[in-house]
C-alpha cells in the first residue's frame, strides 16, 4: 500500500514539474517579443531538465534541433530587417539608421517601461532611425518616412519569425520531454 502511494506522489510530483518546465519554455519564448533572447533561456532550460533526467528525457538530437532553429532565428533577425528595407529601396543610411535606431530604441523603452517598453522602442527606434538615415542622405521627408515604414515592417517580420522558430524548438522538446 505504501509502495502505491509512493508511487502516485512521485508521478505527481513528476508531472507537476513538467507543467512548471513546460511554463518556464514558454514564458521564455514570450519574452522574444520584447527583443530579449528567451529562445537560448528556453534551451537552457531543456538542456537543464535533460540533465536532470540523465540526458535521457529528451536526447541530445533534439538540443541540436532546438538550437538549430534558434542559430536560424538570429541569422533571420540579423538580415531581414535590414535586408527587407534595403530591398525596399533603403540605402545604407537608411538600413544602418534603421539597425542602431532599432537597438537604441529598445534600450530607451526598456528604461521608460520595461517589458512592452523594449518591443515598442526597437519598432520606434528602427522607424526613427530609418527615416533619419535617409533624410540625412537625400533630405526628402516623403522617401524618408516610407522607407522608415518598411523597416518596422522588417522589424516586426524578423521578430515573428524569430519567436516562431523558438516556438517551434519548444513543443519538439516539450514533446520529446514528456515524462512516461
Amino acid at each position: 500500500m505504501w509502495e502505491s502511494i509512493a508511487a502516485s506522489a512521485a508521478s505527481i510530483g513528476l508531472w507537476s514539474a513538467y507543467v512548471v518546465w513546460a511554463l518556464l519554455l514558454l514564458a521564455s519564448c514570450l519574452v522574444i517579443l520584447i527583443s530579449l533572447p528567451g529562445g537560448w533561456v528556453a534551451l537552457g532550460v531543456a538542456v537543464l531538465w535533460d540533465l536532470f533526467h540523465g540526458f535521457g528525457s529528451i536526447g541530445w538530437t533534439w538540443l541540436i534541433v532546438f538550437t538549430a532553429l534558434l542559430v536560424v532565428g538570429e541569422v533571420i533577425e540579423s538580415f531581414l530587417g535590414m535586408v527587407y528595407v534595403a530591398k525596399k529601396g533603403a540605402t545604407r543610411y537608411g538600413v544602418i539608421g534603421a539597425f542602431i535606431g532599432g537597438i537604441l530604441g529598445a534600450v530607451a523603452g526598456s528604461g521608460a517601461m520595461p517589458v512592452v517598453g523594449t518591443l515598442i522602442g526597437s519598432v520606434a527606434g528602427a522607424f526613427g532611425g530609418a527615416v533619419l538615415g535617409e533624410y540625412i542622405r537625400d533630405q526628402q521627408v516623403e522617401p524618408s518616412l516610407r522607407i522608415g515604414m518598411h523597416a518596422t515592417i522588417g522589424k516586426l517580420l524578423a521578430t515573428t519569425v524569430k519567436f516562431a522558430l523558438a516556438l517551434t524548438g519548444t513543443i519538439l522538446v516539450l514533446r520529446a520531454g514528456v515524462p512516461g
